[in-house]
């Protein structure tokens, strides 16, 4: 078993697709099913099912992907320890984050690293803090950045918390309530709102402070995209619950404060002392930046 056969099955994996896979990896079609077929002769079950129309992951396949991903980032994170003893900090870096990140320049740390450390390539998913919370415990990425509720367990990872921040009602700029000083969860109950779908960390903010209240409410609108919910705002179709900060950086809306609002509590998490050397180079610089 070799990395390169794990790294052509990922890529089958990602893309269902053998033609595809082989264009990024960068090989011939023929090599690539030659690497996935040695894998599953090693392994002694087949991967995929294949037919001329489709290609689909076998249960062995599903259960092989974690596992796979893990290792490869294991793989990685050992070259650039290696590299690190030698004062080169190089090699990958996985980052998640959150669309409502504000607490952060994240574009910002990444000039400044790749200034210091120009041997770093960094890859940025914006997702679910559950995802990336998820991607950071198996190994799959780095580091992420998470907002979730005070309560929220966050297992698995080391913690950093950036900030802790009460959620804003987010209005469009000619409603009713742009002119309000802070309003109630009750005045947000006899609007229609727009929000994260259901299950995700910045959902369950939002409905579990509505439940400790007893209060129900219609949401119009489900996006998991922070920047078309203030799209809906402004277009009128229902009220967000978003951070603050992230409302003062959009145009067209404006936030009220609500008394009763949930509180949020952002994060960087990550491996603590498993993680790659450009990963604590990462969070070294995250640190500076913060307030004491």
């Amino acid at each position: 078993m070799t990395p390169l056969q794990l790294r052509c099955a990922l890529a089958v994996a990602d893309a269902l697709h053998f033609t595809r896979a082989a264009h990024e990896v960068g090989t011939a079609q023929s090599a690539l099913s030659a690497h996935v077929a040695r894998l599953e002769d090693e392994l002694g079950t087949a991967l995929f099912e294949r037919t001329s129309r489709s290609v689909r992951l076998t249960a062995a396949g599903e259960a092989l992907l974690p596992r796979a991903r893990a290792v490869l980032a294991e793989l990685d994170r050992l070259r650039t320890d290696v590299a690190a003893v030698t004062g080169a900090v190089e090699g990958p870096l996985r980052i998640g984050t959150i669309p409502t990140l504000a607490d952060v320049d994240l574009a910002g740390l990444l000039a400044l690293l790749r200034r210091r450390h120009p041997g770093v390539r960094a890859t940025v998913v914006e997702q679910t803090s559950g995802r990336t919370l998820a991607a950071v415990a198996d190994g799959t990425l780095d580091v992420g950045f998470t907002g979730t509720a005070l309560s929220e367990p966050l297992p698995g990872v080391q913690v950093q918390v950036i900030a802790t921040e009460p959620l804003a009602a987010v209005v469009a700029e000619d409603d009713p309530w742009a002119a309000r000083r802070r309003l109630r969860l009750r005045d947000l109950a006899g609007r229609a709102a727009v929000d994260f779908p259901a299950g995700t960390s910045g959902r369950r903010q939002s409905d579990e402070a509505f439940a400790a209240a007893g209060l129900a409410r219609e949401v119009a609108v489900e996006s998991s995209s922070a920047t078309f919910l203030l799209d809906l705002v402004r277009a009128g179709v229902g009220v967000a619950l978003l951070p603050a900060a992230a409302a003062r950086a959009a145009g067209g809306v404006r936030a009220v404060a609500v008394v009763d609002a949930p509180v949020r509590r952002v994060c960087a998490v990550h491996a603590g002392a498993a993680s790659s050397a450009a990963a604590r180079a990462f969070l070294d610089l995250l640190a500076r930046r913060l307030p004491a």
